[in-house]
């Protein structure tokens, strides 16, 4: 049986165990003591290996393209593609959000309880920044200090990048043995993500199981039910707009791109992590969309990290969701505040499980969504946000093949 046909088979099981299991005290226990660390161990597995992967995946495109004015147009084309797929996103979660209005006539009071786990929370401070704050964070300061934290991965692509095009620009001598050791650092790197990806089944059961155990009052997803909706039928427009673009500006049948992509979407549903999903989607890409290897080398791997676009359109969902809540009053101005910001903070958030919602608080804060609000908000979006965010993650690997389809057009 194929990788994704038994991580499918791992939700649907997971689910049944989690539900029968929540009508038992002892089985609730056994989930969380004895199946929720398999999943958490997978995660963290996940994380273990998304920096030296970006480094040796990006490091290897780079090299293979052997020619900085070609590396130039590509970075260009491809960094052009991403924005405007991020923008066209936002764009489109703004026109849903205010069709529908999710939040209007939604009792607050009935989700007071959902913040007593979130009062506490330690939002992280936005106040202050300069409107060109990102690409000053972009730059490390320390390339260590950088590559041992996974939410500075847009510090690790700028180095890989300084640092490819610097090794492009010495003899070719030189450069043999280093890229030498790159593609073998590249080929380690996709067998250690095939032990973890051989894990995932397991780890997706018990993922599946625990969210059933952690998340079963029924009230919770009644209240948040519209939200959700509107978010599933923007995702549902967006994967369905890649494919039907792709055939309009390349030829490419929009069952080929549908079926193409299929094995790495079932994977991202599982991981909810763009970066672990990455030898999939680059496998997809290259063998059945038929984009050259040099092409998926460097588009895919630069795409997992600032192309977003399921997140983005979340952050303009989620942002007028939680203010039609409290009943505060977004002008135009404020939502085209949101299309800025949320567009930035899509391009910020790590590629891993609910990035997306520290991202959120930069959303809130630039259109001066009240403080003491802030947490009920949160944990307003984090209620639902785990299965949410599964589907994000299959949305934003099928934008990052959709721009390397786009990309790879000769």
């Amino acid at each position: 049986m194929a990788i994704h046909w038994k991580v499918l088979l791992g939700v649907i099981l997971g689910l049944i165990v989690g539900f029968v299991a929540s009508f038992f005290e002892l089985g609730e226990t056994i989930i969380l003591d004895y199946v929720k660390p398999f999943g958490t161990i997978f995660i963290k597995a996940l994380k273990l290996i998304a920096v030296p992967l970006v480094f040796v995946s990006l490091a290897k495109g780079i090299t293979e393209l052997k020619d900085l004015g070609k590396l130039s147009k590509l970075g260009g084309r491809t960094v052009l593609w991403y924005m405007l797929t991020t923008v066209s996103a936002v764009i489109l979660g703004l026109f849903l959000v205010n069709i529908f209005q999710p939040g209007v006539g939604l009792d607050i009071e009935a989700l007071q309880g959902l913040s007593k786990n979130a009062v506490n929370f330690d939002a992280p401070s936005t106040q202050g920044r300069s409107p060109l704050d990102f690409f000053v964070r972009m730059v490390p300061d320390n390339i260590f200090s950088a590559l041992s934290d996974n939410g500075r991965l847009l510090q690790v692509i700028f180095f890989t990048v300084v640092f490819s095009i610097g090794l492009l620009m010495i003899p070719k001598e030189d450069q043999a043995p280093v890229i030498q050791l790159i593609e073998s650092l590249n080929k380690i790197m996709l067998k250690v993500v095939d032990m973890i990806i051989a894990f995932s089944p397991y780890a997706v059961f018990a993922l599946m199981a625990t969210l059933f155990i952690e998340i079963k009052d029924p009230t919770i997803f009644i209240a948040l039910l519209k939200y959700s909706a509107v978010l599933m039928t923007g995702m549902f427009i967006l994967l369905l707009l890649y494919p039907l673009l792709a055939q309009l500006l390349t030829g490419m049948p929009f069952m080929k791109f549908a079926k193409g992509v299929l094995p790495a979407q079932l994977v991202a549903l599982s991981t909810s992590s763009s970066m672990a999903t990455l030898p999939v989607t680059m496998e997809c890409v290259i063998d059945n969309l038929e984009v050259e290897d040099e092409i998926a080398s460097f588009v895919c791997p630069i795409g997992a990290t600032i192309n977003m676009d399921a997140t983005s359109l979340m952050q303009s969902i989620a942002a007028v969701f939680v203010c039609q809540v409290i009943g505060y009053e977004l002008s135009i101005a404020n939502q085209l505040t949101i299309v800025v910001t949320a567009t930035m903070a899509s391009i910020g958030a790590a590629a891993a499980p609910s990035a997306g919602i520290v991202m959120l608080v930069l959303v809130l804060e630039s259109v001066g969504f009240p403080s003491d609000k802030l947490p009920l908000a949160l944990a307003m979006i984090l209620a639902v946000d785990r299965p949410l965010d599964m589907w994000r993650t299959v949305v934003n690997i099928s934008g990052d093949s959709f721009v390397s389809v786009i990309v790879g057009k000769k």
